[in-house]
């Protein structure tokens, strides 16, 4: 099973979990929602302190693949809506010291992000609406941003993924890439281990995006993360006509 697919000359689809630019040696990652376990404990429910770690391990290892020198965080840095927590603090700094170390930093700015630019601002990492890089632009999702002729517009906020049920009933979530060549945009998998968040074989037309308004089933071709592998699965349509089989 490949690692990678070919979207475009200059996008680049890794089972890593990020979108890879090889022209301008740029990576993508997208909703990594640090501080998901303090804010489930003022839920009531504990969680393990699991989700920086494994975040970072990730982050290293598509550092050691790709070798970028500029790395987009494509909205969703944090998950508090408003203030910073303490944990935010200390794992966003410990990820800002990891990737400013490694290339330019550049945080596109999502609707959990109110208050990134506190803890952005010290590392000197430009927050912006969108970016555009050679010609792919990047924007989180939650709000249009004109798309300047770009070749595909890059974006994250659903935390796409598909869920695969067992003969007994059990299910399991895959975070999965959503193509849609004829609008030109990319949705990209939620970074956070966490965040697996809609089903697009069942929530179809649930999606928040306004770049997603109106989509048909047959114009989103899906690719599928298992183990740090990518499997192409067909567009939408053709995966929900196998498994009504």
């Amino acid at each position: 099973m490949p690692s990678e697919y070919r979207l475009l000359d200059n996008l680049i689809v890794s089972g890593r979990g990020c979108a890879y630019l090889p022209e301008s040696e740029t990576i993508a990652i997208s909703d990594l929602h640090l501080g998901f376990e303090l804010y489930m404990e003022s839920e009531g429910l504990l969680l393990p302190r699991l989700q920086m770690r494994l975040e970072v391990e990730r982050i290293e290892s598509i550092l050691r693949e790709y070798a970028p020198t500029t790395i987009v965080i494509n909205g969703d840095v944090k998950h508090e809506f408003s203030r910073n927590t303490p944990q935010e603090w200390i794992e966003i700094k410990k990820l800002f010291d990891l990737l400013t170390s490694r290339g330019r930093v550049v945080v596109v700015r999502g609707n959990h992000d109110n208050y990134i630019l506190n803890i952005a601002g010290r590392f000197g990492i430009r927050v912006v609406k969108s970016v555009r890089i050679g010609g792919i632009q990047f924007a989180h999702g939650d709000v249009e941003i004109g798309s300047l002729e770009a070749d595909c517009t890059v974006i994250g906020h659903e935390h796409p993924a598909i869920r695969v049920v067992d003969s007994v009933g059990a299910y399991t979530k895959f975070p999965v890439f959503l193509h849609l060549p004829d609008r030109k945009v990319l949705v990209l998998p939620a970074f956070s281990p966490f965040a697996l968040g809609t089903d697009v074989l069942s929530g179809f037309d649930g999606f928040m995006s306004p770049y997603l308004k109106g989509i048909k089933p047959s114009s989103a071709t899906i690719y599928a993360m298992v183990d740090g592998t990518l499997s192409r699965l067909g567009t939408v349509e053709e995966v929900l006509r196998t498994a009504s089989r």
